[in-house]
């Protein structure tokens, strides 16, 4: 049963400018017709949504962003106070969210609660779970961990979905890496890494991977099932609710199978 009872949820999905693959039609259509009572409404951009509708400062959230950005992945520390230039930067990608933060990586869980901070007292009832999409590259770093690691999602409300990461983060085949041993240059390994890219072909998911669509669906439920039961993930590899560590098991979870395993599909159905 849910945390609370339950009386229906409206998910709102905020749009990724840079994700071309996404067919949000599907996304939403998918999602009301796999979840009871559940109504999706589909917004812009989190931050342009916020500066627009909830009257965020401009300035104030690029001196934020600036200030949550990882230099080192090994102590995965936010620079704290960030340069003007890097500041100006973001300034730049709130005015066009189309712009590329390709190489910047941001502090996974301070992101999530500036982005939690945004949101309006009106905004924050139970049944409302705000869903971001964005192509912003988040990293982490658990107890224990010799250095930060990409995530594709952040469960919690606002759950953030990184398609960034969906890409980046699941790990490729051990004998790609075993390879890059030999290249000593990060240029030459990066370029590497993406003819790998290309041989592997659907073995793993790309940018511009029709089937993007299809995995967020999958963790936009992993987003919903921590929402309303408190359970992050399943053990089941064949689950779309599976945490998946490698493009592989992303894969088969999300689309070989695509589907819930027996036991969440019947907490699903016992919403209604």
């Amino acid at each position: 049963m849910t945390l609370r009872p339950y009386r229906g949820l409206k998910l709102l999905i905020y749009r990724d400018p840079k994700s071309r693959a996404l067919s949000y039609d599907k996304l939403s259509s998918t999602l009301e017709d796999q979840i009871p009572e559940c109504e999706v409404e589909l917004r812009e951009d989190y931050l342009a949504y916020a500066m627009r509708r909830w009257r965020v400062n401009p300035k104030e959230t690029a001196a934020r962003l600036a200030s949550l950005r990882v230099v080192d992945i090994l102590r995965c520390e936010p620079v704290g106070e960030p340069l003007i230039g890097e500041i100006a930067y973001e300034e730049r990608v709130l005015q066009d969210p189309s712009r590329s933060t390709a190489g910047i990586l941001y502090e996974g869980y301070l992101f999530q609660s500036f982005l939690h901070s945004l949101i309006p007292v009106e905004e924050r009832r139970y049944g409302l779970l705000h869903t971001v999409l964005t192509s912003r590259l988040l990293v982490t770093k658990e107890e224990g961990e010799g250095r930060a690691h990409a995530r594709t999602i952040m469960l919690g409300n606002p759950a953030i979905i990184s398609t960034t990461g969906l890409v980046e983060a699941p790990a490729l085949p051990p004998e790609v890496y075993m390879g890059l041993w030999l290249l000593s240059s990060p240029d030459v390994q990066r370029l590497a890494v993406e003819e790998e890219r290309r041989r592997l072909g659907d073995m793993v998911l790309s940018y511009d991977d029709e089937r993007m669509t299809s995995v967020v669906v999958g963790y936009v439920l992993q987003a919903v099932f921590y929402y309303l039961f408190g359970e992050a993930f399943c053990t089941d590899p064949s689950c779309r609710l599976y945490n998946s560590h490698t493009h592989e098991e992303l894969i088969r979870a999300q689309i070989k199978s695509g589907g819930l395993c027996h036991r969440h599909q019947s907490l699903l159905r016992g919403l209604g």
